[in-house]
């Protein structure tokens, strides 16, 4: 059984599930007139699902087709669709953090800047904090993440 959106004279809207299309408009559950029956809904006739994710963009040249123009271009309008996404619903914004190194060691836990300024703190040297990083990767002690 299909369900159809009724609306009233009195103002009342609601929704029913009724045998079919030729089926009688039932009457208001509010005022007991005749309702009649509204077009579907927008939401009927697609779906409506945010933007994929930053996390399932590309992370390097070769997740681009290695530089693909169409690729290129698909993921472009799919980032700017999420960024629109997000500055209309804060809500559903994604944390991201700058990042350092993506490469050898840092290819699956990337060094953010932030954890690398973190490293650096203590001494003042980038170097040294970001050998300190990549040798925690090796060992699997990184802030912020599980070992794999």
């Amino acid at each position: 059984m299909p369900v159809y959106d009724f609306a009233c004279r009195c103002g009342r809207r609601f929704e029913l599930l009724v045998p079919s299309w030729s089926s009688p408009a039932p009457d208001c559950p509010q005022c007991g007139a005749t309702t009649t029956r509204r077009p579907p809904s927008p939401a009927m006739h697609g779906r409506a699902a945010p933007p994929p994710s930053m996390a399932s963009a590309p992370r390097s040249w070769e997740g681009l087709n290695n530089g693909d123009r169409d690729t290129i271009t698909h993921w472009r309008r799919t980032v700017e669709a999420r960024q629109e996404f997000e500055a209309r619903h804060p809500e559903h914004r994604e944390q991201r953090d700058a990042i350092a190194a993506h490469e050898g060691r840092f290819e699956r836990a990337p060094l953010t800047y932030r954890e690398l300024a973190a490293r650096a703190s203590g001494h003042g040297d980038a170097g040294r904090a970001a050998a300190e990083a990549s040798r925690a990767r090796r060992t699997g002690d990184v802030p912020g993440t599980s070992p794999a």
